[in-house]
């Protein structure tokens, strides 16, 4: 006889936006490369008159832009016996499992949310101003792969939380 679901111990769950990565790669690539095709084009004449904090200037702009897509990308769900770690963007958060009151994605919004008891051991009331969290990595544009992984979230919740 098999164990029900939620008895078997999980292991560490890693989740990552799959269309975001895509989009991000694909853009970043598009940029450098129209960029490069911009300056090559120009005639000789004219990058000579472009001085060496101009064009510093444009690298460090094209820099930034691909650093934000690369940070974006790189959002990131890890799920294990502490609780939830995420990374959204360059900011990473943290949450025991106790904290979780429930991981949600609803039609409509751009990735899933994990709402957040209070701090300070109140009851949690489901309201505007609940504490919530983004979770990034769980993009609502990955279709079915964004809701299994909010189910497993689910899963591992209802397993740390009753032990």
């Amino acid at each position: 006889m098999r164990p029900a679901p939620d008895a078997v111990p999980p292991s560490t769950l890693v989740i990552r936006p799959r269309r975001l990565r895509v989009v991000a790669a694909s853009f970043a690539a598009a940029l450098v490369l129209a960029t490069l095709y911009g300056w090559f084009a120009l005639p000789a004449d004219i990058q000579v008159l472009f001085t060496l904090s101009q064009r510093l200037t444009l690298l460090g702009v094209l820099a930034l832009l691909v650093g934000v897509m690369v940070a974006l990308a790189l959002s990131v769900v890890r799920a294990d016996a502490d609780g939830l770690r995420f990374r959204n963007g360059l900011r990473t958060h943290a949450v025991p499992w106790v904290r979780v009151h429930q991981v949600i994605l609803r039609r409509g919004d751009p990735w899933a949310f994990v709402l957040l008891t209070p701090a300070d051991g109140s009851p949690f009331t489901a309201d505007l101003d609940a504490e919530k969290r983004q979770l990034m990595a769980l993009q609502y544009g990955d279709g079915a792969a964004a809701q299994l992984g909010v189910e497993e979230l689910r899963r591992r919740q209802r397993y740390w939380t009753t032990r």
